[in-house]
């Protein structure tokens, strides 16, 4: 099977002569990105973690010295108030922005010397004004207007057979590293869950759970607040979530979202496929 590539698709030519054209894994992983909050959504202590978190592995990946905590602390909220400056910017989802700093890491946006702000805006800016980016907007857009389209009430048939194609390209993009949303690997969770698909026993759920409360916690820190205001607003939520610990309404669904990870890795481990594991007890 031949592959060309045509503007954010990989066309495949069969053997019979006939084109499969599919996004290209980078497109694939930009139309995943577009599925996660906009900037203008989110408090500036989620872009603070999400920013912090990009930077930590292109330090590391650099090799280089991460800068102590206090300037650490002022390049993320910089970076926070320059994406909340203009509204091109607030337009870009929070994933978009981890790609950028990757990306410009890799040096795909030229050398550098150094991680400086102006360094990691440039970054930015050239994501935005990148050809994969475009194409990736123009498939999403076909792809919604597509979904626009009246179509006939799927039988339960066709319902699962959508679910499970949906699914193989989760899988795809879990092998690839592209990022999947926690709401939606919560709701997969919760359908395989309920087909007996994934059956967990309670030893590995409570392991889930006490995950999903780490990654909480640090997600909802009043520390990460930039402001006194949010700060109140974080410390009462944080004092919710202490209380409630693992039986959170928040920690069950990332639970559930880390376990649908955690499936794909043994589908990996034991070498299953999708196909083989919907259709079997696994």
């Amino acid at each position: 099977m031949k592959e060309l590539q045509i503007k954010g698709h990989t066309q495949s030519v069969s053997v019979a002569g006939e084109i499969i054209s599919t996004p290209s894994v980078q497109c694939m992983e930009l139309l995943e990105a577009f599925k996660s909050p906009k900037i203008s959504d989110l408090q500036g202590s989620r872009i603070g973690t999400k920013i912090g978190d990009a930077l930590t592995k292109a330090y590391y990946h650099l090799g280089y010295k991460i800068p102590d905590t206090e300037d650490f602390i002022k390049l993320q909220i910089y970076l926070n108030d320059f994406l909340n400056s203009e509204k091109i910017y607030q337009a870009v989802s929070i994933d978009e922005v981890s790609i950028a700093i990757k990306k410009g890491s890799d040096r795909q946006y030229g050398e550098f010397f150094g991680i400086a702000p102006a360094t990691v805006t440039g970054w930015i800016r050239a994501f935005l004004a990148s050809d994969n980016r475009k194409d990736a907007k123009v498939i999403q857009l076909s792809i919604e207007e597509q979904s626009k389209a009246p179509k006939p009430e799927p039988t339960p048939e066709q319902q699962w057979e959508n679910f499970v194609s949906r699914l193989r390209v989760l899988y795809s993009n879990f092998l690839t590293g592209i990022i999947i949303q926690p709401a939606e690997a919560t709701f997969v969770f919760k359908v395989l869950r309920r087909s007996r698909i994934i059956n967990f026993d309670e030893s590995r759920r409570n392991s889930l759970k006490a995950k999903a409360l780490v990654q909480i916690k640090k997600e909802a820190d009043p520390k990460r607040a930039i402001n006194k205001v949010e700060k109140r607003r974080m410390t009462a939520a944080f004092e919710v979530l202490l209380q409630n610990e693992t039986e959170d309404p928040q920690v069950i669904n990332r639970a559930m979202a880390l376990g649908l990870i955690e499936w794909f890795d043994d589908l990996k481990q034991f070498g299953t496929s999708i196909d083989e594991a919907v259709n079997e007890e696994f």
